[in-house]
Order: C-alpha cells, then structure tokens, then sequence
C-alpha cells in the first residue's frame, strides 16, 4: 500500500496517561545560565517563574524518542546522528516512530496524521513540595564535582570544583501526557492502539535508563509510579502489567496491548 493511501479518515478519540514521576537520584535539567556570578550556581535547572523545579515534557518525549528510536533500530544508517524522519528519505507507510513522535519531512511525504503523543511539562507535587520547605529543607541540591588528576588521585590542580543544582532523590512530579488515536486507511484504529502500547513499554525504557544530563554519573534515575491510561471506554492501571517484557518490534505485548484495546472499546481482532 503506497503512502497516499494511508491516510487519516477518521479521529477516535484520545488516551490520558497519568502517573506521579518520582525521582530516585539526584535529577539535572539544565535551564542554561547567561550570567557569570561570584559564588553562583555553575549549571542551575530550569525552573518556574516562583522558583520551583519542574520537568518539561520535551524533556521527556526526547528521550523517550531516543530510547524506542535504537529499540526499533530507527537510527539514520548515515551517522549524522539526526533524529528520525529528519528527510523524506526516512518515512515508510506505517512507520510507529514517526507516527508517535512526529517527523519534520515534508507534508506530501507523510499523510498518516499529526504527532499522537503529547507530553505536558510535570509540575512539582504540591504535597511534597510542602513537606520538603516544611521540615527545612530545599526544593533543590547542590552537588559539587571536580575534575581528578590521574597520576596522583586527587582534585587536578588549576581546575576548579563546579556546581551542579539537581532535583533531589524522593522528588515527585505530576505526569501527563495524551495519545490521539486515528483510523488510517480504514484501520479502525488498530496501528495506532500498537503504537500506544509501544509507549507505554517506553517508560519501562526509560526508568531503566536516565533522564536528563550526567546519567552515567548517577544522575536521573526516575520512576514512574501508578501510571494509568484512561481512554473513551475505560479506565486501566498499568503498574503490574508494563514491566518484564521484551520490546518486539513486530508486535508490543499482549497484556498491554489488550489494556489499551479495553480503554477505548476496541474490540480483540479476529485470529
């Protein structure tokens, strides 16, 4: 089937993931710093404007991305270390990575709809929040490193030690994101339901590797905790059924596949 004719003939509604994201180490998303400052912060995170931390969603659907992108070996076989569908060259009818995550090709290149999953910036969690400035401690830490010499074992001399501020472990966040679900050439939804039970196999993904910078360090081991998916149909809680699995790129899970079918009425495909 050419890409022409796949294309979008009917919207069937949208997915709410929700999930509280704990962080379990020290979490470090640069907000960048403009300004030299004696006795200030090397490398701050990017916070609101009254000053609390927060974990923006492109942050998140980034990495994601990146993760299921060398899951399913979309990875641009030039090495210019692009993201996929960077050209037309990139999109195949059907493709999960650019029918998830978006491409940047060309309209005429790609009919199969818009990005179907949108990730919202996390907030701080108003109860830690409280507890934390409560019992006198800080929304954030401040972690000092330093640059070893190799010879002697020790701080190299002439190079100063450096300031990194991160979300301290037991930091937790409000997560949501939401999947849209299409019909394309009269599929009745049945690839883009796959492509939301990849998604959720994603955050198992993540959680086995980092989030934001310095994740070879230690930094950004993060949680998802209570993640659920509330479709037209139903309401369906994810934590006991998402983690263990392979990711097959022929096909996602059962388990998860058949919770997603549920939250959106799809009834099981003949066999």
């Amino acid at each position: 089937m050419s890409i022409s004719q796949r294309t979008v003939d009917a919207y069937l509604g949208q997915g709410i993931l929700t999930a509280t994201l704990v962080v379990e180490t020290g979490l470090h998303i640069g907000a960048g710093n403009d300004e030299i400052q004696i006795g200030g912060i090397d490398n701050p995170v990017v916070k609101t404007p009254q000053g609390d931390p927060y974990v923006p969603g492109s942050s998140i659907k980034g990495k994601l991305r990146f993760l299921m992108e060398w899951a399913f070996g979309k990875v641009r076989a030039n090495g210019d270390g692009k993201v996929w569908g960077w050209t037309s060259d990139d999109v195949s009818p059907g493709d999960p990575i650019l029918r998830i995550f978006g491409t940047a090709a060309k309209k005429e290149a790609w009919l199969e709809g818009p990005t179907r999953l949108l990730v919202r910036d996390a907030m701080l969690d108003g109860e830690w929040r409280e507890r934390a400035l409560s019992s006198g401690g800080e929304l954030t830490e401040i972690k000092t490193e330093v640059t070893i010499d190799r010879i002697a074992g020790k701080a190299l001399d002439g190079v100063g030690a450096r300031q990194t501020e991160r979300v301290p472990p037991g930091a937790r966040f409000s997560f949501e994101a939401a999947f849209r679900v299409f019909s394309v050439g009269g599929d009745h939804g049945a690839d883009d339901l796959k492509c939301l039970a990849w998604t959720i196999q994603g955050f198992d993904l993540l959680e086995q590797d980092a989030l934001g910078g310095s994740g070879s360090r230690g930094y950004g081991r993060v949680r998802f905790a209570d993640l659920a998916l509330k479709g037209p149909a139903s309401e369906e809680k994810l934590d006991n059924i998402r983690k263990g699995h392979a990711f097959g790129t022929d096909a996602p899970p059962s388990e998860i596949l058949a919770a997603v079918r549920r939250a959106f009425g799809a009834d099981e495909p003949a066999q």
